[in-house]
């Protein structure tokens, strides 16, 4: 079952925003994508397509116009 996301869009919309800066730092951790999104997923909310977005998103990999589309 998907969860509603969990923040909203003045957080999505801030580069500097702590969920950004938590996943960028799992990531510099070693962490594996995989596992990233599924906790960005548990933490956050949303959908698997959209975990792997704000995780694209924090790594300057994806644009957040991408993810707006999506919500």
């Amino acid at each position: 079952m998907q969860s509603p996301l969990k923040v909203g869009k003045d957080t999505l919309l801030d580069p500097n925003a702590i969920e950004y800066q938590w996943i960028r730092n799992l990531t510099s951790e070693g962490v594996p994508q995989h596992q990233i999104n599924h906790v960005i997923q548990h933490c956050l909310g949303g959908t698997p397509q959209i975990a792997d977005l704000l995780r694209q998103i924090a790594l300057k990999q994806s644009s957040i116009h991408e993810l707006l589309k999506q919500l």
